[in-house]
């Protein structure tokens, strides 16, 4: 049961871990949308990086749900024995929910600040598309004052 009980706090430390890291990459993805221009590249490896970390989170939870289900009844019967690991665990869950609840809200604040960046940059590359059509217009009909027409030119002779 000792045993036991450490994978458990130490998994619970690692997701610890994961997600202030997971927070750090939020912060900095945020930065990299508010800058301008925008780093379309860097923001998109913060995300393979962020959906790596939730991979490990959901690997983490899935092991410490089962290893918690396989000891739970044990661990009741034994409260007092274990108390004080038990509430370094508990400790540690606060930690995590705590976190979890931080990341949450940054994420939903980068919610907002992404979909503006995106909105903007779909606003700029209208308008470069446009400004291209616009001179390649342009372009055609110079080109098409500088050519004399051959028939004109066989009327005045």
């Amino acid at each position: 049961m000792d045993n036991y009980l450490i994978v458990l706090k130490d998994s619970l430390i690692k997701k610890d871990n994961i997600l202030t890291d997971l927070i750090s990459k939020s912060e900095e993805q945020a930065e990299i949308v508010k800058a301008e221009p925008v780093d379309w590249d860097e923001f998109t490896h913060i995300v393979d990086e962020k959906g790596e970390l939730i991979d490990e989170i959901m690997k983490l939870d899935d092991g410490f749900e089962t290893l918690y289900a396989r000891i739970k009844e044990g661990l009741e019967e034994n409260k007092e024995k274990y108390k004080d690991i038990i509430l370094e665990i508990q400790a540690l869950v606060k930690s995590v929910t705590e976190k979890s609840t931080k990341l949450q809200a940054i994420e939903y604040r980068n919610k907002t600040i992404i979909e503006t960046a995106f909105a903007n940059t779909r606003k700029e590359i209208k308008q470069s598309k446009l400004g291209q059509k616009a001179a390649a217009d342009y372009y055609n009909k110079m080109n098409k004052i500088n050519t004399i027409d051959p028939q004109l030119m066989d009327r005045n002779c």
